[in-house]
């Protein structure tokens, strides 16, 4: 019979038991990853809705908001909301922690003539970014993920997405008279 060296047996057992531990964890690592969600779901569980980060932002940067959207971090529920703020000429971005209400201040940039003839047309407009995204939610009871106002056709109107389940909903309202022009619906993607 052959004779097995002390220190190689010890060795032996201890490679054995180091294998059998980084197995396990792998394994448990992978039952415990989550699966990717879609923005729909991940906007859904935020505990800041679009509404309540635009009035976060607001309170932080005073003017007009013109534009608010729901951005997805890495197919995850962590997120945030950026949103874009007129006030002296200037258009101020501010992000919301969609999480925690964080508020960031971002880059400030001047007006150019276009943007401030849409901002115009945006401040006699007789509907508000609000009433349009409730509007626009009043019979899908969904999640809003995004508000600008923007021109179509030559015509001021207000885009609002709503998800709803694994779909989003792009309603375009006028913003004069608060009527629904057009929508349609797509498969809500995961964003990376």
């Amino acid at each position: 019979m052959k004779k097995q060296s002390m220190l190689g047996k010890p060795l032996l057992i201890a490679l054995s038991i180091a294998s059998v531990s980084m197995a396990s964890v792998a394994v448990s690592q992978a039952a415990t990853a989550k699966a990717p969600i879609n923005e729909v779901k991940a906007a859904a569980q935020s505990k800041i809705d679009l509404k309540q980060a635009m009035m976060l932002a607001n309170k932080a940067v005073a003017g007009d908001i013109i534009s608010a959207e729901y951005d997805q971090e890495d197919g995850t529920v962590n997120g945030s909301y950026d949103i874009k703020i007129i006030a002296n000429n200037r258009e101020q971005e501010v992000k919301v922690n969609a999480n925690t209400g964080k508020v960031i201040t971002g880059d400030t940039d001047r007006l150019d003539k276009e943007d401030l003839a849409e901002y115009n047309a945006m401040k006699r407009a007789k509907v508000t970014l609000n009433q349009a995204i409730d509007k626009a939610n009043q019979s899908l009871k969904g999640t809003p993920l995004d508000v600008s106002f923007d021109m179509d056709f030559g015509k001021p109107v207000y885009k609002v997405e709503i998800g709803k389940g694994n779909q989003v909903h792009d309603i375009v309202i006028d913003s004069m008279t608060g009527n629904i022009t057009r929508s349609q619906v797509s498969t809500a993607d995961i964003d990376d």
